[in-house]
């Protein structure tokens, strides 16, 4: 990494630096993932429990270049048994283990965002390489995180499964899941039930951008499996299903 940038974390932060954080986060994602309602009733514990894991790159001008939204879990299972619920379930179980005062041994990523002007640079992989020594500092035994491929959103009917063993020009398809593998991580499986949102129509209908006048399945713009409307239940639910990776 370049000697002039350097690594803080959220309580480092200046003002000008929170607010291009706070502005790279609400836009980095789809409006159905920012839907989430486990994101929006814990988003500001983490920040408030955890800035210590919240991983920035600055560079000589004092910008955030990214960032990686880590947290602290304890986990002493075989990493073939972490949940179905992945994303969902990382978030809620850091909580729950900080209000319980269970010590963590094992680091979990949620998100890596690189904000515009720095895409497509590397930067990513000196995100990743920050939380492999935070790991390192801290004694934990595992780094674990439930990636959201980049390109999934363009094959939403594919199952997970068999879109993570796509190849183009001899190479994983994928350039997240290409990125995290060259970075010497490992897959361990599908978690198919990583972030669920769900709502009523009028919920559907404001991120559809559509009105919804049939039951049945639909594509959303970035959502990586189909939402299955339910008129007669007033009800839509979305399944995002992601990949548990690990880091030794």
């Amino acid at each position: 990494m370049n000697n002039q940038l350097k690594y803080l974390n959220l309580s480092d932060l200046n003002t000008t630096q929170i607010r291009q954080y706070q502005a790279a986060n609400q836009t980095a994602f789809p409006a159905i993932t920012s839907a989430s309602k486990v994101m929006k009733n814990n988003w500001d514990k983490l920040e408030k429990y955890f800035p210590s894991t919240q991983i920035f790159l600055i560079d000589q001008e004092e910008n955030v270049i990214g960032f990686m939204s880590t947290v602290p879990i304890f986990w002493d299972q075989p990493l073939k048994h972490l949940p179905e619920e992945g994303w969902d379930w990382l978030l809620k179980k850091s909580i729950e283990d900080y209000q319980n005062n269970i010590k963590p041994n094992t680091l979990g990523g949620l998100q890596i965002i690189v904000t515009k002007p720095y895409q497509g640079k590397g930067f990513s992989k000196s995100l990743i390489q920050g939380a492999k020594k935070m790991v390192a500092k801290m004694g934990f035994e595992n780094f674990i995180i439930p990636i959201r491929p980049t390109l999934k959103h363009l094959h939403p009917v594919m199952d997970m499964e068999e879109y993570m063993l796509l190849k183009k020009d001899h190479k994983v398809y994928d350039p997240w899941i290409r990125t995290h593998l060259n970075s010497g991580a490992k897959i361990i499986k599908v978690c198919k039930k990583s972030m669920h949102v769900y709502g009523d129509l009028s919920f559907w209908e404001k991120i559809i951008k559509q009105p919804i006048s049939q039951s049945g399945s639909y594509q959303v713009d970035g959502a990586l499996s189909l939402v299955v409307i339910d008129i007669e239940k007033n009800h839509g639910e979305y399944q995002e299903p992601n990949i548990w990776i690990s880091y030794e």
